[in-house]
């Protein structure tokens, strides 16, 4: 266990903002954060981070941050259609996708080149091109930040939504996620009904059909050419939800805008590309000092060297008020915002 006072956490998030936290705490194994959380604490704010690549510090951090990195794959159950694997909280979360896919197994290569760690995937349910994590999730073990108690959460109790697990609601902060079980299929069956992921795949496999090495080089190769790399240009991904519609409003909108981009939804509802709308706002590339939105891709704010979080923050809230103002839609950020 490392622990770290008063001091800058500029590389522990992908927004590279000069803030400081009250106090930092490393774990190596989850049985070290066990005993940590057995023992009263002073500290009553706590946030538990993986690669901080979901949050943007607006100001400095006055509690405990909480990290693991703990390491490791486990194939729990073997079957002939299905294998269970278990991972360790602390792994970055594409050197985890490049192990299945490598051993032959379905069901992740759709969320390659996300960034962040294992632990995170569920409580963000993270999602990328039709798949999300709630479709290859089986269980997860967490320890209890009040008891240090290991508790086991299984499909249904997690209350999987967009963007959403129980662990962005009422179990906010109170868990911290040591280790992740997933189902994933021997056989797989790749999803390309998404973009343009299957013209990409097509053109990397020198087969008729594409396979999950395929997929996943497409989506490395797309998310590549949009997105920049954190190390080099500070940002955290997609800072907005896209806003989901009921059928009839999208109706309404479509007949102002024939073009806008959308995907159908079950239950009458429409997502609309959050990124469309800032760039048809005036967006993309919009720039007030070193904070602004990347030139590629309208859903990326960033910070291109010394950006304060407040200045991001403001960048973010500028969209947000354009994009309501034009097409009275109030995007959600799915950064978190401290």
């Amino acid at each position: 266990m490392k622990q770290f006072h008063n001091s800058s956490i500029k590389g522990f998030h992908t927004f590279h903002t000069e803030v400081s936290a009250q106090q930092l705490t490393i774990f190596d194994t989850g049985e070290e954060a066990a005993e940590y959380f057995k023992k009263p604490s002073e500290n009553t704010k706590r946030l538990v981070i993986g690669e901080g690549s979901n949050l943007l510090f607006a100001k400095d951090f006055d509690g405990e941050l909480l990290k693991i990195e703990n390491k490791g794959f486990e194939i729990i159950e073997n079957k002939a259609q299905w294998v269970w694997v278990k991972a360790a909280a602390g792994e970055n979360w594409d050197d985890f996708v490049a192990w299945t896919v490598e051993n032959g197994f379905g069901g992740l290569e759709n969320l390659s080149y996300i960034p962040g760690t294992v632990g995170a995937s569920p409580v963000q349910n993270i999602g990328a091109y039709g798949v999300e994590i709630q479709d290859v999730f089986n269980s997860l073990e967490a320890i209890d930040l009040s008891t240090g108690e290991i508790n086991n959460f299984y499909l249904q109790e997690l209350e999987f939504d967009y963007r959403y697990s129980i662990f962005k609601g009422p179990l906010k902060n109170k868990f911290l996620v040591t280790s992740v079980v997933f189902k994933l299929d021997r056989y797989p069956k790749v999803k390309l009904n998404y973009g343009n992921l299957k013209e990409e795949a097509m053109k990397i496999s020198n087969k008729s059909y594409a396979d999950i090495k395929d997929v996943r080089q497409a989506v490395i190769n797309i998310r590549k050419s949009k997105l920049p790399e954190p190390d080099e240009i500070g940002n955290a991904g997609s800072f907005f939800k896209n806003p989901i519609l009921p059928n009839h409003q999208f109706e309404e909108l479509k007949k102002s805008y024939p073009e806008i981009a959308h995907y159908p939804l079950e239950n009458d509802q429409t997502k609309i590309a959050a990124a469309w709308l800032i760039e048809k706002a005036g967006l993309k590339g919009y720039l007030k000092g070193d904070a602004g939105v990347h030139p590629n891709h309208a859903l990326i704010l960033i910070n291109k060297g010394n950006a304060s979080g407040a200045e991001i923050t403001d960048i973010s809230k500028h969209i947000q008020k354009s994009v309501l103002e034009k097409f009275q839609i109030q995007l959600e950020p799915e950064v978190i915002i401290l």
